[in-house]
């Protein structure tokens, strides 16, 4: 095992500060926190794998089926906005630049539009679920695609997934850019209220959308999952 005057050089003393903070002052504890949030690390990203492909996959299937009833002449609901009721939004600037990002990285393969939605962002999918599509397919399509998920309506059922989904862009951002994720963070909510969210509120936001997208097949899913044993062994 690294020295934890070793491992402070190595990842700086600034990043290591925040683990020895963590670790009550202890620095032999500190190095096994980290180690131990690279291991959770490498779980979360293979759940975050059966989520993202779930998840869009889902969409893909629920958008696709009511464009096809509205508007037959549409060849994909990501291309083409007559299928949009005419109070509804098509995409914004930010979803028409993931758009195009993702038809350049499929290449000569974008005439195949599951190649494409495999190239688009998380935050695409993220923002789907916003508030500026509710009228345009939520409330016509999307919402009775996620039939489990709690609320009186099809607005506050919509922004529980937003939430939920909020807290899981933030998670894999950190994730990716080699975050301390065992670190709460602060996260502004919808309506400009300001949360704390811990590692296993969001593991658990995880779990929520993974069940509300795909009921019957959740837990199968998630049956081999090393997150739940490595948060509970958590050094400290």
């Amino acid at each position: 095992m690294v020295s934890p005057s070793d491992l402070e050089q190595l990842i700086s003393p600034g990043r290591f500060a925040t683990f020895v903070t963590l670790a009550s002052a202890d620095r032999s504890l500190a190095v096994d926190l980290y180690e131990w949030t690279g291991a959770v690390a490498g779980a979360l990203f293979t759940d975050f794998r059966t989520l993202e492909i779930v998840y869009r996959n889902h969409i893909d299937r629920a958008l696709g089926s009511y464009a096809a009833s509205v508007a037959p002449h549409v060849r994909h609901w990501m291309w083409d906005s007559s299928w949009i009721p005419t109070q509804g939004h098509w995409w914004d600037k930010d979803a028409q630049e993931a758009l195009s990002t993702a038809r350049k990285r499929a290449g000569a393969r974008r005439s195949a539009n599951g190649v494409v939605i495999a190239e688009v962002t998380f935050g695409f999918w993220r923002y789907i679920v916003s508030g500026r599509y509710e009228e345009s397919f939520w409330n016509t399509a999307l919402d009775s695609a996620f039939t489990d998920i709690p609320g009186h309506d099809p607005g506050e059922r919509r922004r529980t997934l937003e939430q939920s989904m909020i807290n899981l862009l933030g998670l894999r951002n950190r994730l990716a850019h080699h975050e301390p994720i065992v670190k709460p963070w602060t996260r502004r909510l919808p309506g400009g209220r300001v949360g704390i969210f811990t590692l296993e509120d969001l593991y658990d936001d995880l779990v929520r959308v993974l069940r509300w997208t795909s009921p019957a097949h959740a837990a199968s899913l998630l049956q081999t999952s090393r997150v739940p044993g490595l948060l509970a062994a958590r050094p400290c």
